[in-house]
């Protein structure tokens, strides 16, 4: 037990340092590579580990390593280690799918609680938050212009992170400061998917905190949790209004601007419908088949990604896990507590999937780890 309680530290150690590249030593250095090795090589011990238990694994599991294996392979046969797209995609997939692994298991043997990922959080949103000053600086240094409005892809970041703050239970405002904190940083990101999708997770937050009041301190519960409402809603509307690119941004949506995505989603489609071959209509076009399909780009949508790559095989896949998701909502052994956040990390990963980046991006991770650890920890309530 105490050499497994180690191996924990020692993944969520890796994680740490290695999202912290750029902001306290270079990105791309021998630290940042040997960390991702160590990270990826021991999540792979446990997918191994897990795969010889003979006992029930879960369907979730089950579709989740499917996912993974097809991607794999699709990246060993058909891919191409010396095109860049090809290798970021790939890390990307593993960087997201394989910390689930270690983290079930974790969870399963009761190594792992949410004290753990409370703790992991604060330091993940400190990291965060210098990453995303270091990401503004970049985009402004490579720009010829003195325009300062920045689209910062690092919002996803914060988004990611909201599961983790319905861990906080017992200490509302230390809660409350946290998602003011997610929210100042999703909106000043500008990226119009990542507020789309922190707001729904913000609103099973506010949900979750009306829920889980406890009923001898009703009174006062609902007191607090009013006013804290009130403020979080304030400051919401303030940071938005402060914020004059973001509501140009979200004009230009309104008025029908998708940043090209109407484009890409086309071609994709009508590239894979129109193609007249079997092969490729069921196992798509081989990884990455988005870019031959949409002129270099990727699809910017999982579905269209995996329709393209691997046809309607990856597409069977990827609504199977969603399926299993849906399952352990409805029939799972959990209380209200876990279920709820549950349904908040699928709900926010599901709507990535149909503007964004979900299972290739590296920011899964954190969803990653939230999903297995509440699934593994299927049987125990939350501390």
């Amino acid at each position: 037990m105490f050499k497994e309680k180690y191996f924990l530290f020692i993944l969520l150690s890796l994680i740490v340092i290695y999202f912290s590249q750029g902001v306290f030593y270079a990105s791309g250095s021998i630290i940042s590579q040997l960390c991702l090795f160590s990270f990826l090589a021991l999540s792979g011990i446990y997918l191994v580990k897990l795969l010889l238990i003979r006992r029930d694994k879960g369907l979730f599991l089950k579709a989740w390593t499917a996912l993974l294996l097809i991607n794999v392979l699709g990246f060993v046969f058909t891919g191409y280690l010396s095109n860049p797209s090809h290798f970021g995609m790939f890390k990307g997939i593993l960087i997201s799918s394989l910390p689930f692994y270690p983290i079930y298991y974790f969870s399963r043997k009761g190594i792992l609680s949410s004290k753990h990922l409370i703790i992991f959080f604060f330091v993940m949103l400190i990291i965060s938050i210098l990453q995303f000053f270091y990401n503004r600086e970049q985009i402004l240094i490579e720009r010829i212009s003195g325009n300062e409005d920045v689209v910062n892809n690092a919002a996803y970041m914060f988004v990611n992170l909201i599961p983790f703050v319905f861990l906080i239970k017992k200490r509302k405002i230390i809660s409350l400061l946290s998602i003011l904190i997610l929210v100042f940083f999703i909106i000043q990101g500008s990226k119009r998917g990542a507020i789309l999708t922190g707001s729904v997770g913000v609103l099973i937050y506010i949900y979750y905190q009306l829920r889980t009041i406890e009923k001898k301190h009703r009174v006062k519960g609902y007191f607090i949790t009013a006013i804290g409402i009130v403020v979080l809603g304030y400051f919401i509307y303030n940071f938005y209004l402060e914020n004059e690119f973001l509501s140009y941004r979200i004009q230009t949506m309104l008025e029908g601007d998708s940043s090209q995505r109407d484009r890409i989603y086309l071609d994709i489609f009508n590239g894979w419908y129109d193609s007249g071959n079997i092969i490729n209509l069921i196992f798509g076009f081989g990884f990455a088949g988005s870019q031959q399909l949409a002129s270099g780009s990727f699809a910017h949508n999982d579905w269209l990604e995996l329709l393209s790559n691997f046809g309607l095989l990856g597409i069977s896949i990827y609504l199977m896990l969603f399926y299993s998701a849906y399952k352990l909502i409805r029939y799972s052994q959990w209380d209200s507590d876990k279920r709820i956040i549950f349904v908040c990390v699928v709900a926010m990963w599901f709507l990535v999937t149909l503007f964004s980046m979900a299972y290739t991006s590296t920011g899964g991770y954190l969803q990653a780890i939230m999903l297995a650890y509440l699934i593994g920890s299927e049987k125990r309530k939350l501390a």
